[in-house]
């Protein structure tokens, strides 16, 4: 089956000059990121400034045909009702494919005043067209208004009252309101007489939705425009997405006279048409045999690194998950790694560049190995975090960094230096005594991974006066690479759900720093930081443990079992996400206390979703395969915010949910990504669900009397978070290395063209001399490489072409990708 895979790569970096909400002149802000109206994502809220610092990435899997990415800036607010909006930026589908780079868009976006009329969201079924009556030879125009699905909360009970307007030949007919609910049936039917003299190109029908309110004007819900194309003779039935109507002119210079401040973000956006998986077994193969033979894999490494429409890290990731699917990522690794050595001549650059092989490794680890990265850093990070210490080494800082407790106390400069040693002293004795004393939590695989790196190191420097390059080498990717960088910044790595304040940021980067220089392997080198110099003793003591246990870590001898199987082991007892959740005891028909919440532990696997209420209760588990649906409930359901849903099937072949809350949307999105990814190939999935719960005798969301009714929601929709522990999908990676193959294809006729050039002008004069000289042979057999990458190109493109021709939504997508500017405006960009 062919399907389309759109992954947005999103880093909320900073604000800049954000309006005071507050007494003191400042903000507590956040960000919320929403994709056609619906919440997806939040940053961390950065509190008392108007100059913000998120630095949070996000990887977000697009719906199919989605519009509009926008930035909601709140202030956050303990004490009122409600959060303060600050100010949105958007920006559209149209401008995110009109500007792409290989390095993603980096822009400062305007904040303007929030908009309700732009906050739409959902869908409208209709039946429309022209009919002509028997009986009097009159034509109508008419609209069957048959019901909506998914459309935007206007009301704080998480519902609307929604009813629909029809207008055509400067008439409008409106249907009637539907009570609280976002999936409104009316299944009524608007008849306009069509006047004998109008000219059937100039037909125009506008279908407004509207939310009734009792004590104020009704707020605009969404509109579909529809034109002679869409209205014909006979009866049409379609979906409909909503849209916004257009901004007008006036409205933009009024929200623009107040200065909101900005908002930088990195986009990029990477569309895929990912075909069925035999299309891709040459690419497969060819792959397969790029570890095996060091041309063909030189030639591909080069082409995907030189040249590219995507990150390095993002490629590299394609790759390591690519061969993970197909037990070579061992063999993947020595490939680029090896490659790595053999360009490196001065030892003491080896693996510091972003490289294909640094890059591949960095993202190996982070595939398999995040959770003793966890097990390991996440006491003593939540120890820093929870003391909240103010630590200062540098002596031109110290006084920027006082607190008023210090220096009611009186104490001295030299006094606060040597408090600050002693506590930074403590954290990196307890941080490096938990990585060394860790070998036996790291994933074996990972493990022969190093101890690979380091014999293939020991091979091209063999000697004595480079018997410490092997150590920095290993050193220098679990260190270097993952341990400082968690560090420095724990909520990027899962370690924290909050941006720490100033101070432990302070913390966190003058542990890193330290943790850098033991992983170094080289005391004493400070450079700049000369204030370090005290450290030195510990440093050196610190650095001999980390020796011994850099020898433990690749002391990993024969395994009984191959990589391959053990690669196979980690992927399947990998936790991916786990934390406490409040389940939800909900009873439809008990009149008292019908929602309890009680707090569990949750965790999952890519076999069982287990949780427990306390650590001596054994588990109850829901096995993967049997888990029909993960959605978000409306928080009209049951009146409480950031819940879920878990559909299954039970024992007995019934439908069982598990209802739960999270504490922010971030989580709530998290495990839904997480479960959800997990089971997308389940044979019990179901289409449709119900968003809201079967209260009384009907369900609050569609009003349907039966608890068994279908679904009146899509279980596809929705945006979905990636994350580095995703199951593996070999197709989308595999096209996605197409894509940058297909890229670089003129480079690669131009080398297939040179060589062709080289081998004609190296042919023997003498005819009777059959046997070619030894650069000819090499030519002919590079030649034969570049021929079989083509091929391979050559041909998935003519299946991407075959699919898509034969594909009409496909056909239609790549025809008028730009549909959407109707709805964005003339620059994408708002």
């Amino acid at each position: 089956m062919v399907s389309t895979h759109t992954t947005l790569y999103l880093r909320v970096s900073e604000a800049k000059e954000l309006l005071a909400k507050d007494f003191n002149g400042k903000s507590d802000p956040y960000c919320v990121i929403k994709v056609d109206n619906v919440v997806t994502a939040r940053t961390a809220t950065v509190y008392k400034t108007l100059d913000p610092l998120w630095g949070e990435e996000f990887i977000l899997h697009m719906p199919s045909g989605f519009q509009t990415l926008s930035f909601y800036i709140y202030d956050a607010d303990k004490v009122s009702s409600g959060d303060d909006i600050i100010g949105t930026a958007s920006v559209t589908r149209d401008y995110l494919y009109g500007n792409k780079n290989p390095k993603g868009l980096e822009t400062w976006l305007p904040l303007q005043k929030a908009n309700k009329d732009l906050e739409i969201q959902g869908e409208m079924l209709l039946e429309y067209g022209i009919r002509t009556s028997e009986a009097t030879g009159q034509s109508f125009v008419f609209v069957t208004v048959m019901e909506g699905r998914d459309l935007a909360p206007k009301d704080k009970t998480g519902y609307s009252d929604p009813y629909v307007t029809v207008s055509c030949f400067d008439e409008t007919k409106a249907t009637s309101k539907q009570k609280k609910t976002r999936f409104p049936e009316w299944n009524e039917t608007l008849e306009f007489l069509l006047p004998e003299d109008t000219c059937i190109a100039d037909l125009s029908v506008i279908v407004t939705v509207w939310d009734k309110d009792n004590f104020s004007s009704d707020d605009f819900m969404g509109q579909i425009h529809l034109n002679s194309e869409d209205v014909t003779h006979g009866t049409i039935r379609n979906w409909h997405a909503v849209a916004r109507r257009p901004t007008s002119d006036r409205w933009a210079r009024r929200a623009s006279r107040v200065e909101r401040g900005k908002i930088r973000v990195k986009l990029q956006l990477l569309e895929e048409t990912v075909l069925p998986s035999s299309c891709y077994q040459p690419l497969v193969d060819l792959l397969g045999e790029a570890v095996k033979n060091r041309d063909l894999g030189q030639l591909l490494w080069d082409t995907l690194e030189q040249d590219r429409t995507i990150e390095l890290g993002a490629m590299a990731m394609s790759l390591v998950r690519f061969y993970l699917s197909q037990e070579l990522a061992f063999e993947f690794l020595d490939a680029v790694i090896l490659r790595d050595i053999e360009k490196t001549e001065d030892v003491n650059t080896l693996f510091r560049g972003n490289t294909l092989g640094t890059k591949a490794v960095d993202n190996f680890m982070k595939v398999l190995a995040m959770p003793y990265l966890q097990k390991v850093l996440q006491p003593t990070i939540d120890r820093i975090i929870n003391e909240k210490k103010t630590v200062e080494l540098d002596p031109f800082r110290v006084n920027s960094v006082r607190t008023r407790r210090h220096s009611l106390h009186r104490e001295s400069e030299e006094s606060f230096v040597n408090h600050s040693m002693e506590a930074i002293e403590d954290y990196t004795i307890s941080a490096i005594n938990s990585i060394v004393n860790s070998v036996t939590y790291c994933p074996q695989v990972l493990r022969k991974v190093l101890r690979n790196i380091q014999i293939r190191v020991r091979e091209k420097w063999p000697e004595e006066i480079y018997e410490d390059v092997p150590y920095i080498a290993v050193s220098g990717f679990v260190f270097l690479r993952f341990f400082a960088p968690a560090i420095m910044s724990p909520k990027l790595f899962s370690l924290s759900d909050q941006h720490p304040n100033r101070k432990v940021i302070r913390t966190f980067t003058l542990l890193a720093k330290i943790v850098q220089s033991v992983g170094n392997l080289t005391p004493g080198q400070h450079g700049k930081e000369a204030w370090l110099e005290p450290l030195t003793p510990l440093i050196s003591q610190k650095i001999l443990e980390v020796k011994d246990y850099l020898d433990a870590l690749v002391n990993v001898g024969d395994f009984s079992a191959s990589h391959k199987y053990l690669v196979r082991q980690q992927s399947n007892e990998t936790v991916l996400i786990q934390g406490h959740l409040y389940k939800c005891h909900y009873h439809c028909k008990r009149l008292f206390r019908p929602i309890v919440l009680k707090k569990c532990y949750f965790y999952l696997t890519r076999v069982m979703l287990c949780y427990r209420k306390t650590p001596e209760d054994e588990d109850t588990m829901v096995m993967v395969e049997n888990i029909c649906a993960v959605e978000k409930l409306d928080y009209g359901a049951l009146g409480k915010s950031n819940m879920g849903q878990i559909i299954h099937k039970t024992s007995d072949e019934n439908t069982g949910i598990i209802y739960f809350q999270a504490k922010d949307v971030n989580e709530l999105t998290a495990w839904i990504s997480a479960i959800r990814k997990t089971c997308k190939y389940n044979a019990c999935r179901i289409e449709t669900f119900h968003p809201g719960v079967f209260k009384g005798d009907k369900w609050n969301c569609c009003r349907k009397e039966q608890d068994t009714a279908p679904g009146c929601s899509p279980t596809y929709h929705g945006v979905v978070l990636g994350d580095w522990q995703d199951p593996l999908d070999p197709d989308v990676d595999a096209q996605i290395i197409y894509s940058q193959i297909a890229h670089s294809k003129d480079k690669i006729r131009k080398i297939q063209h040179d060589l062709r050039m080289s081998i004609a002008g190296q042919e023997p004069t003498d005819a009777s001399s059959i046997v070619a000289d030894k650069a000819t042979q090499t030519a002919m057999a590079s030649l034969s490489l570049v021929s079989s990458v083509l091929d391979v190109s050559e041909q998935l493109a003519m299946s991407h072409q075959t699919f898509v021709e034969s594909s009409p939504i496909l056909s239609h997508s790549s025809r008028s990708r730009s549909v959407s500017s109707s709805v964005s405006g003339d620059d994408g960009i708002f």
